[in-house]
This record gives structure tokens, C-alpha cells and sequence, in this order.
């Protein structure tokens, strides 16, 4: 009896491991299930957000780090856009992602040729001048994200994060390395770099249809103060660097910023002379010295080849690249 007992204990025992174990794959099957549930739910939930195979971003919030090393972040699209500078207004029209508010934004966009296809596309409220940043009127604006350049706002960085996010460009980065962190900010990397592409194809169609001109030499002037010439040297311009335009410089011609004096220009004796300014100013400055034989006597004069080039195209943005190359195709009409 007392081993009949025994036996139907160890039984029960043995039938008590057995569903034990049978359980254990039950559970994690259950987990399994909740976890690929999870992930369903999961996928459907991120939808609806900008996947980086299709719309070329990670979505928001994203993190951008500026010219800086601020980290910056930004928690949703801006939809208002407050630009410390008006050559980042080039940019973001660039991306049809014109900004809420500049500084001198009436004026950039009555006067810069860059803008003048964008005149009236958009409402843009003006900042005032750029050189005094009105703290004020920037707060009462209410912007999602402030862009400006390195450098210009130190004094007063502390008071403008307090207003809303600030990113800084390095003003002297090329306008492919500007293009894409404004595109980062807006979200449109994708055509961002398509914009990017063509217009590097437009440069190399600038440089197929002016063929032999390649080989003649392009003088860039602006000119300063007192109506001298202000070479902006080779290094400083999209003009003469091979990712530019690869103009070929005049012997004699400064590779960095330099005032030129009229006998100097005169022992460059470029092919071409074109000066970037504001073209009122420039062509006044030229007729100054329209009675001197020193003028009289350069290539350029000569042969006509003495061309105004609006302003704006000095901040070698993506659309002063642009315009210029089509500026640049017309010498070769």
C-alpha cells in the first residue's frame, strides 16, 4: 500500500514537470507574438512620419549641427524662418521654402537680381537692418528657427536662443556645403541635392559653350570706398576655383582680397574685366576714367569686354552661381 502510495506521488510529480515545460514555449510563443504585434503597431505608427529612402530625411525632431558645433534641435518643421542675413533668403527660395522674416528683406528683394524671380511670390515681413539685429522686433515676430552666419551674432546669442533655436553658417562655406544644411533645416536633403546636381551641370554647360574664352583671362573687381578697384582674389570667389567656374586669372591678379590701383590693372591687362558691384556705382567709377589713356590702352576696353555683374552675385549663394552662369553664357552669344 505504502508503495502503491509512493508511486501515484512520484506520478503526479512527473505530470507536474511535464506541463512545466510544455508551458515555457507557450509563454515566449505569446512574447513572440507580442513583440511582432508590437513591431506591426510600431511600423504603422512611423507611417506617418518622412522615411530617409523616400522623402531624402530622418524626420523630426532632428538634430543639425551648426557651423558652431551647436547641436541643434529642432522639434518639427519651421514654418516660420527668420534669416539674419539676406543671402540665406537665396537658399531657402531655392528650396521653395521662402523665410517668414529677414533683415532687409525689402530691399534684397526689390534690388537683388538674384531674388528678382521670386518678387511677389511671397510675404516676406523685413527685420530691418542687418548690421543693428532688433532683438525686439525678432521676439514679436515669433520665429521656430533663427538663421544667421558665424560671427555676426555674439554679442547677443545668449537673447536670441531665448526666442527660438539659432543656427549659424560659416559664411565663407562653399554654396553646396550652405545648400544642404538649409535643406536640413526645412527637411529637403532630396532636392537639395538633385538642386545641387543641376547646377553643377549648368556649370560645366557654362564652360562647354564658352570653349576657347576658357583660355583668355577674367579680371573680378568690386570697387571700394573711394572708387578704386577691389580685386576679391582668386581664393575667395566661385569664379576662378576649379569647383567653380575655373576662370583663368590674369598674371598679377591677388589670390587673396586686395585694392588694385589702375597701373596695376593696366600690367594685368586681362581679356576681360568684370566688375561686380552695384552697377550704377561700378559704371560710374569706369567713366571716371574713360579719358585715360592707362584705360584707354587695356585689351578689355579695346575689344568691349568691360561687363557689370549685379551684387548680389557676390555672396555666391546657389542662385548667384546660377545667374552667373548664364551671365558667363552670354559672353559667348
Amino acid at each position: 500500500m505504502n508503495r502503491m502510495t509512493g508511486w501515484i506521488i512520484l506520478l503526479v510529480l512527473l505530470a507536474v514537470v511535464l506541463a512545466g515545460c510544455s508551458a515555457a514555449p507557450a509563454e515566449n510563443r505569446a512574447s513572440e507574438q507580442a513583440s511582432a504585434s508590437n513591431g506591426e503597431n510600431n511600423q504603422s505608427a512611423g507611417a506617418s512620419q518622412p522615411k530617409a529612402n523616400e522623402a531624402g530625411t530622418e524626420g523630426w525632431p532632428r538634430t543639425i549641427k551648426d557651423a558652431v558645433g551647436h547641436e541643434v534641435v529642432l522639434k518639427k518643421k519651421p514654418a516660420r524662418i527668420a534669416v539674419l542675413h539676406p543671402v540665406y533668403l537665396d537658399y531657402f527660395f531655392a528650396l521653395d521654402e521662402p523665410p517668414f522674416a529677414a533683415v532687409n528683406a525689402a530691399e534684397a528683394m526689390k534690388n537683388f537680381a538674384t531674388l528678382q524671380p521670386y518678387a511677389g511670390k511671397a510675404k516676406i515681413l523685413d527685420l530691418g537692418s542687418g548690421r543693428e539685429v532688433n532683438l525686439e522686433m525678432i521676439t514679436q515676430v515669433s520665429p521656430d528657427v533663427i538663421v544667421t552666419f558665424k560671427g555676426h551674432i555674439d554679442s547677443i546669442y545668449d537673447n536670441l536662443v531665448k526666442i527660438a533655436p539659432v543656427i549659424q553658417i560659416d559664411f565663407s562655406d562653399s554654396w553646396q556645403n550652405t545648400t544642404m544644411l538649409c535643406a536640413r533645416i526645412v527637411g529637403k536633403e532630396k532636392q537639395a541635392e538633385k538642386y545641387i546636381q543641376e547646377t553643377r551641370e549648368l556649370i560645366k554647360k557654362t564652360q562647354d559653350k564658352m570653349g576657347e574664352r576658357m583660355k583668355q583671362t577674367f579680371a573680378m573687381f568690386r570697387i571700394d570706398g573711394k572708387a578704386n578697384y577691389f580685386a576679391p582674389g582668386t581664393i575667395n570667389t566661385m569664379y576662378y576655383i576649379p569647383t567653380g567656374f575655373g576662370l583663368l586669372a590674369p598674371k598679377g591678379y591677388p589670390e587673396d582680397s586686395q585694392t588694385i590701383s589702375l597701373e596695376a590693372l593696366s600690367q594685368m591687362n586681362p581679356d576681360y574685366i568684370i566688375f561686380q558691384h552695384d552697377i550704377e556705382v561700378a559704371k560710374a567709377s569706369v567713366k571716371e576714367k574713360e579719358s585715360l589713356h592707362v584705360w584707354k590702352s587695356l585689351e578689355a576696353v579695346k575689344n568691349g569686354h568691360v561687363l557689370f555683374f549685379d551684387n548680389s552675385l557676390n555672396t555666391a549663394s546657389v542662385l548667384a552661381v546660377r545667374l552667373a552662369a548664364e551671365k558667363l553664357m552670354e559672353i559667348a552669344n
